[in-house]
Formats: structure tokens, sequence, C-alpha cells
């Protein structure tokens, strides 16, 4: 077994704050957001990894990132993603796909605490990846 060392390239969920900078306007809503790997932390490039815990009633509004994917893994809980056109339910074990420029969001409607794990590919940062509202267009 090897022998567990500080490393800048590794990072626990307990040792990352919460981002408090995320506005219900902007479309997070109760969301306590981790961004556990991005360009600031780890100097990523192309990858961005989060943890999201979603009270009941919470959501993250429609969005869509021009300059990345995004996928996302539920860890425990039930909740509703969108997609595009579609609307399906999201259990733990699921994961989902989120094409480039394509309006995504999750709400949970349960009774139960979701928690997932998402990440964009293609870019370092949500800055760099790009994160439009729908009515942003119009701005």
């Amino acid at each position: 077994m090897a022998a567990e060392t500080d490393s800048p390239l590794r990072t626990r969920d307990e040792e990352i704050q919460s981002d408090g900078t995320l506005s219900a306007d902007r479309g997070w809503h109760q969301m306590d957001v981790k961004w556990l790997i991005t360009k600031a932390n780890m100097g990523s490039s192309k990858t961005v990894v989060g943890r999201t815990i979603f009270p009941p009633g919470s959501m993250h509004d429609l969005h869509r990132h021009p300059n990345a994917e995004e996928w996302e893994y539920v860890l425990s809980g039930v909740g509703v993603k969108i997609v595009g056109d579609e609307e399906f339910e999201m259990r733990a074990g699921d994961v989902c796909f989120c094409p480039q420029n394509v309006y995504h969001g999750l709400r949970n409607d349960s009774d139960e605490v979701l928690v997932s794990i998402w990440g964009y590919c293609g870019a370092g940062s949500l800055e760099e990846a790009g994160y439009e509202l729908p009515g942003d267009e119009q701005a």
C-alpha cells in the first residue's frame, strides 16, 4: 500500500470551500457548489469537476456552456434533469451527458437531498466554459 502524501494534484471535498458567489438571479437556487478541480486550484486546462448538494426544492436553472460539454453523476437522491428537449428522472448511479451549447438544468422535487458530481470537458473554468441563461442572448 502506498503511503499517503500531500500532492497539489489531490484534494478532498472537505478541503474545498463552498462557492458563496453563485446567485439565484443567475440560476443557482439554494445549491451548495464546490469546485473540486479547476484551472485555479489544479492548473487544469480542459477539465472542471465539481460537487453539488441540492436540498429539497433547490434547482439549477436552464443554462448552457458554449465552449464545453458537461456530464453529471448522481451520488444520492433523485432529481429531474433537463437536457435540450428531454426531461428525465435521475437517481443514484445515473450519469448523463450534456452536449456543448445545449441548455440543461436540474431540479430536486423530492423530499430528500440530492448529491451529484459533475464536470466540464474542454475548459478549465466556468468562465472558459461559458455560462448563458436563455434570456442572455437578448441582453
